[in-house]
């Protein structure tokens, strides 16, 4: 196989894998899924009647423009917004006449990729988390969130109660600087209104809740919190309800619930922004699904998750409960029919109910998970008590690889968890797996494979330490002299990729054999790193007045082994800097991309493997760096770019419009010629505004 080969196909797989766990996620079926019933949102009832807007009072004092039947501002907290922070996000909201927003919610969530596991696992657990920053806007409209954590992806959510919803996303700030949104203008909503009525009367349903929510639920990794079922308003005592915040663009999906009532939902209903969008709900009389969950010895399980799936057409609900501190749940009123239930709990084996009628009681018995006997050891078979610990998928097939457990989060195991020489270590699902333990005066270890099945008794596992194997090589400039003071990064062989989309958008889900290791080059420019496991790797030397170079291929299979990884020459190369603007305005948040041109028709060179000329000819073909710009709009590439041709695109990353960013990289491209010996060049970008 090719060296090409080994990458691309790879990351192809990567690509599928990812894309099937963001379909996972978001759950193409447009059924709306409804988390538990919570409080009933507090709000005035509205009527199908045109009413005059009327005057509010604000969390920070003044007045602000609101339709009856929305939350009014003043009983929003002002938050935590961190404005004393180094480094955050501010901006200025306003109301479609221009005029300041005044008391609107504006918050910061943390971005649903920067961690796609543990945001999969959070929302399995029905768990919700809260804003990183949040606060309301002040009299003049304007806010200020800060960042504690500079770097991190964010999402600006500003959340108005008589307006949609807007979102810019993905942010990330640079430590010491205050990224300007500038302002932002809240759209003028669309109405949405309806009435609600019982099924068979035909009578009006008072004080019924109606949720509406986006029909494509992309942002269903992070929802708003407050929102995780949608914007609420409640039916007056004529049953008509109104939303004047619909969203101009998209399908809304309308969700009713009433006590007594079983839910209700009208599905992916375009909105017209010439008209009234009038909906009718019609609910029915509920029944209900009642039980308990336990263990196989009749012990309850507290906080197990119960879903129930309709299996008729006449049944199209789903609900969620959990199991109180008794183990006991109660569904709310479902339609009646047969239905299908889905029990989790933590360290149990889920399990499925095939058909369940309303009104059964219902006693659903799990099994515990499978549990192991884990013993770790050094290399003279001292015990190892200290640690951290990882679940790996084993492939029997396939030794050599490994795959991530999404649902068994890493461990910290420290004495308190060991029973004598053994530590105990519950939950795990049924498999093949094997144990990565990392310890600090060790190599990362994976252990031999073991099978867990539900209930067998503990299986019992030893991994044996490594020291691992070494690195070696020296780094030179183009002048054959020894770079001093060089960094030199171990990493996974396929991080050549490293710096397009695909490969850092699936980096996080990508199972990590390797061990990404830092060192410094002596004043001969040679370099050694030890400890490392075994795997594939690629060597990074970078240096603030050179190009990057690397060293790829390198295999790790033998304790106490060492790789000489050559020498790696680094080019003096050039420093591209430049100032980003929008409408003529510095502007911040603005990604600028240097890549190598791909003319139509293009094909990639055919590889050898083991050929050094061909693997730097692969590295120059995937060059790939890019950097955000700051709230100033400069912008300085992190790394220096060799002698060559190259294409440098600017986009807004910031925007509610997926497709701005493409049409900004196409309309913005240039040619860029970097000519041996240049120490800077600068390239400015002036987009417009949409």
């Amino acid at each position: 196989m090719s060296n090409v080969a080994k990458i691309a196909i790879p990351l192809l797989l990567l690509a599928a894998a990812g894309g099937g766990a963001y379909y996972f996620l978001n759950d193409p079926d447009p059924t709306p899924v409804a988390p538990p019933r919570g409080e009933v949102p507090k709000v005035d009832p509205v009527s199908n009647k045109e009413q005059q807007p009327k005057l509010i009072e604000v969390a920070n004092g003044g007045t602000e423009n609101n339709n009856t039947g929305r939350v009014a501002a003043s009983s929003i907290p002002d938050g935590n917004s961190h404005a004393n922070a180094p480094q955050g996000v501010k901006g200025r909201v306003l109301l479609p006449n221009g005029e300041p927003a005044v008391g609107i919610p504006v918050m910061l969530l943390e971005n649903a990729m920067s961690n796609p596991i543990e945001m999969f696992l959070k929302n399995k657990t029905g768990q919700v988390s809260p804003p990183l920053a949040n606060s309301v806007t002040f009299a003049d409209g304007s806010f200020a969130l800060g960042v504690l954590k500079a770097g991190q992806a964010v999402d600006l959510r500003i959340v108005s109660d008589t307006n949609p919803e807007v979102t810019r996303a993905p942010i990330k700030v640079r430590i010491e600087d205050w990224y300007d949104a500038g302002d932002l203008v809240l759209e003028q909503g669309l109405v949405v209104q309806g009435r609600v009525l019982e099924a068979l009367s035909k009578l009006p349903v008072p004080n019924a809740v109606v949720y509406m929510n986006g029909s494509n639920r992309s942002h269903v990794m992070a929802a708003t919190p407050g929102r995780e079922r949608g914007i609420a308003t409640q039916t007056d005592a004529n049953g008509y309800y109104r939303f004047d915040n619909g969203p101009s663009m998209g399908l809304v999906n309308l969700l009713v619930e009433a006590e007594g009532y079983a839910t209700s939902s009208v599905l992916n209903k375009h909105l017209k922004p010439d008209a009234v969008n009038q909906f009718n709900l019609e609910i029915e009389r509920g029944r209900t699904i009642t039980g308990v969950v336990v263990d196989v010895t009749g012990k309850r399980i507290r906080a197990a998750k119960i879903l129930a799936n309709g299996l008729s057409t006449k049944t199209p609900q789903t609900e969620t409960v959990y199991s109180n501190s008794d183990g006991e749940f109660v569904f709310p009123p479902l339609r009646s029919g047969p239905y299908r239930l889905a029990c989790s709990a933590n360290r149990f084996a889920d399990i499925m109910i095939p058909i369940a009628l309303t009104d059964e009681d219902i006693k659903i018995v799990m099994t515990k998970r499978g549990s192991v006997k884990l013993r770790v050891l050094t290399t003279n078979n001292r015990p190892v008590k200290v640690y951290r610990m990882s679940l790996k998928r084993a492939f029997p097939n396939n030794p050599n690889n490994i795959g991530n457990v999404m649902d068994f989060p890493d461990r910290n195991i420290n004495p308190g968890q060991y029973q004598g020489e053994w530590a105990i270590i519950e939950g795990l699902p049924s498999g093949s797996f094997r144990f990565q333990i990392s310890e600090r005066k060790h190599a990362k270890t994976l252990s031999e494979m073991f099978v867990v099945e539900q209930g067998q008794d503990d299986v019992e596992v030893t991994c044996v330490l490594t020291m691992g194997a070494s690195i070696t090589g020296t780094v030179i400039n183009d002048q054959g002299q020894p770079v001093a003071g060089a960094l030199i990064t171990s990493d996974m062989n396929a991080g050549l990729a490293a710096g397009s989309g695909i490969f850092e958008m699936f980096r996080k889900m990508i199972p990590e054999k390797h061990t990404t290791k830092n060192v410094r080059t002596d004043k001969q420019g040679r370099f050694r790193i030890d400890k490392l496991s075994f795997a594939d790797y690629m060597v990074r030397a970078s240096h603030n007045k050179y190009c990057e170079g690397t060293a790829i291929n390198i295999k790790l299979t033998e304790e106490s082994q060492v790789v000489d990884a050559g020498v790696i020459q680094l080019q003096l190369g050039t420093l591209v800097e430049g100032i980003t603007t929008l409408d003529g305005n510095p502007s911040g948040q603005i990604k600028v991309v240097i890549s190598m041109p791909t003319p139509a028709g293009t094909k990639l060179p055919t590889l050898q493997p083991n050929n050094p000329a061909s693997m730097e000819q692969a590295a120059k073909r995937m060059f790939n760096t890019k950097v955000l710009s700051d709230g100033n709009g400069n912008y300085r590439m992190l790394k220096r770019v060799p002698p060559g041709t190259y294409k440098v695109t600017a986009s807004r990353q910031s925007s509610n419009n997926p497709f701005e960013a493409l049409l900004d990289m196409k309309q913005s491209e240039v040619e860029l010629i970097i000519r041996p010996g240049q120490d800077r060049v600068s390239v400015n970008f002036k987009l417009a505004s949409r």
